[in-house]
């Protein structure tokens, strides 16, 4: 252990660590928080609301040098460590307390400014530690930014292990412990007689009792049901009593179920033929909040207690003759395996992008003995993203189902946009048509807005452009879309449908009381339809959707926004959307308006926040300097932090689909990129920058 001028070297690095640790673990924390309590474009919010408030933090320390220039250094350290950690917990609780609603007016503007003020304290408080310990320590600088780094990036994978432990309040009341540690690291560092000086504060003021306290609550608020939780989840009252049974986090759900219920049956598409009064007992198994849920049916070990599946226009394809081999994307409640039982398919595989929801249906004593699905011999169960498993899959399918896979706020970012958007692309639909047979069916049901195309008509045209990516000439042979007043069932097929499979569904869709958008004897109803399906190259195809007011171009990898069809920089296009929103027309648009409202709302904000606690304070220093420096210099390091969101971004949407998991995306990028940037700190002292080639080269 080194010391330098009377500064110890080993706990002073040690408590920088703690404190990046800490701090990326509270915000990736924060994410999830504000996905369940806010619309899911909000998750970013936090990553902002960081990188603001340890600028601020920064920006304090300059303008108030001469305090900390005078302060010992160890016992600044630590005291503003030990704010940081009670900060992160009562942070999360205020949030908790505060009702922010995405909706344009004043009142809004002011609640939402009090929910950044408040998530930005604790990170003031850990700027300003970095901040000193960067600045004033004896030890290099760039030594102390690469155990920064470091610490930061062990805390990206941290949070994945402690949210699989604990519910995310309780994580971040750890997080603040952790905070703790780092104070008692830098109390440490100090000299002897300044550890003494330390000692002797009130025991209120010890870090020791601080992380025990804090500690001691994480566990009470795990174990109790009565800790503290959001109490509003997108402008709805979390009614906790609903979900008294099942609770539990991962990095990026917060999946609950209700005691069960004898309800009248929700189909997604009912049939009109469905029987008045039908009811099942259920459960409803909650994504984050009550917009994402879906039900779990019980099934009691007969077809009778399934029965009213039958009536539901997503398995009109199962209807089709030669289905015995099904695979089922996206397992929530298990409706869509019971659905492939209930027709007699005796080979059942589901893939499901959540364990929670796996285990949920098959290791939880009570709610796997409800759903009953292990009692299905024939059934394999899969926990693994969707676009992964298939491309990687040698086997072969009769009928691959997907139904309604979105978390509804997909819309607007989405709890599991990074792949959910990778269903519903070009290259994605190319993987699950690899594991349908020859004959074989591919079947997926969307939200149909009655004359409004928009999301079918983007649905239809990814159809045709997976036709036509797989050499078909004509695609209309192969397509049939049915339809209720609220959905779109399309049925694929990889030969052109014959005569006996087209009656076949023409009675289906007569007795089910359904209508039709598009079938290969029929002309589609619409002309935009006609022109879809009639385009017999990509280039066409994607001339004849990018023709509309909505964006409804096939998406890719490389641009794979499925739900985002709002055209915000096309003026003509946005009126009519918004002349739309007027007339009461709905749409899947409606997610993409809501959240780009908001985000307008948080930039404004944002703005305004940056300019008021970093631009005006810094004036003089600004004024101080030559001006080719504050211009040149600013736009310097405006363009690397710029150019690191953009790669964090663009790897983080490449990552989901090659690693097959946003979990994993999020903590190998992230990961990757804050561990190279330290260990690129930590070798930056041996690099003499005194020639402008040189420092080209250092940021290449």
């Amino acid at each position: 252990m080194t010391s330098v001028s009377g500064l110890r070297k080993t706990p002073f690095l040690s408590g920088v660590f703690l404190i990046t640790f800490s701090s990326l673990i509270f915000q990736i924390l924060q994410t999830r928080i504000m996905s369940v309590v806010q619309w899911y474009s909000m998750a970013f919010l936090a990553i902002c609301v960081a990188m603001m408030g340890m600028t601020v933090g920064a920006v304090w320390v300059y303008l108030r040098r001469e305090r900390f220039q005078s302060a010992q250094l160890p016992a600044t350290l630590s005291h503003f460590a030990l704010l940081t950690a009670l900060a992160m917990p009562a942070s999360m609780i205020l949030q908790f307390c505060l009702i922010t609603s995405p909706t344009i007016s004043l009142t809004s503007v002011v609640s939402w400014a009090l929910l950044l003020t408040l998530m930005a304290v604790p990170y003031v408080f850990a700027g300003v530690v970095v901040s000193l310990a960067l600045t004033r320590s004896p030890f290099p600088t760039g030594q102390v930014y690469g155990v920064d780094l470091l610490g930061a990036a062990l805390g990206c994978l941290a949070v994945l292990a402690l949210l699989n432990l604990l519910d995310a309040p309780s994580a971040v009341i750890v997080a603040g412990a952790v905070s703790g540690l780092s104070a008692m690291a830098f109390a440490f560092s100090a000299s002897a007689e300044d550890r003494l000086r330390l000692k002797s504060k009130p025991w209120w003021r010890q870090p020791a009792t601080i992380v025990a306290a804090l500690l001691a609550l994480a566990l009470f608020n795990t174990l109790s049901p009565i800790g503290f939780s959001p109490i509003m989840s997108k402008d709805m009252l979390d009614f906790s009593g609903r979900f008294g049974r099942f609770e539990k986090w991962n990095t990026y759900s917060r999946i609950r179920a209700t005691r069960p219920h004898t309800l009248p049956v929700f189909l997604w598409g009912a049939s009109s033929k469905l029987p008045l009064g039908t009811s099942a007992p259920q459960v409803l198994i909650s994504i984050d909040d009550l917009y994402n849920a879906t039900d779990m049916i019980h099934y009691d070990g007969t077809l009778n207690s399934i029965s009213f599946l039958q009536y539901d226009i997503v398995n009109i394809a199962y209807r089709l003759p030669g289905i015995h081999k099904s695979a089922v994307i996206g397992l929530g409640g298990g409706r869509d395996i019971l659905s492939a039982h209930l027709f007699g398919v005796t080979d059942i595989t589901g893939v499901e992008l959540n364990p929670i929801i796996v285990d949920l249906n098959t290791k939880d004593p009570f709610y796997g003995n409800f759903s009953n699905l292990t009692s299905l011999t024939n059934l394999k169960l899969h926990a693994d993203d969707a676009r992964s498993w298939f491309a990687a899959s040698h086997e072969k399918f009769d009928l691959v189902q997907m139904t309604v896979i979105d978390s509804f706020a997909a819309t607007g970012a989405g709890a599991y946009s990074l792949s959910e958007n990778g269903l519903y692309t070009l290259e994605g639909w190319r993987a699950f048509l690899k594991t349908v047979n020859n004959d074989g069916i591919f079947t997926v049901s969307r939200w149909y807005a009655p004359g409004n195309v928009n999301e079918s008509g983007r649905l239809i045209g990814l159809a045709t452009a997976a036709l036509l990516d797989a050499g078909v000439k004509d695609a209309r042979p192969y397509l049939f879309v049915a339809n209720t007043h609220n959905l779109a069932t399309l049925v694929l097929s990889k030969k052109p449908f014959t005569e006996e499979q087209l009656r076949i569904l023409h009675n289906a869709v007569k007795d089910g009381g359904f209508s039709e958008l598009i079938s290969p004897d029929r002309s589609p109803e619409t002309i935009l339809l006609r022109q879809i399906v009639e385009s017999r190259d990509l280039a066409s195809l994607n001339r004849v959707l990018g023709s509309t007011y909505l964006d409804l171009t096939v998406p890719t990898d490389s641009r794979p926004f499925f739900f985002n069809q709002l055209r915000i920089f096309d003026l003509p296009a946005l009126i009519t959307v918004l002349r739309n929103v007027r007339n009461g027309v709905g749409g899947v648009w409606w997610g993409n308006l809501m959240a780009s409202s908001v985000l307008v709302l948080i930039l404004f904000i944002s703005i305004v926040a940056i300019i008021a606690t970093i631009l005006v304070p810094l004036r003089s220093a600004a004024l101080e300097c030559p001006r080719s420096l504050a211009i040149y210099g600013s736009l310097y390091f405006s363009l690397i932090g710029m150019g690191f969101m953009l790669a964090e971004i663009a790897l983080l949407q490449y990552f989901s689909v090659y690693l097959g998991h946003p979990t994993y995306s999020l903590g190998v990028c992230l990961f990757s990129l804050i561990l190279a940037s330290g260990l690129g700190s930590l070798t930056s002292d041996r690099l003499k920058l005194n020639t402008r080639w040189k420092l080209l080269r250092s940021e290449e």
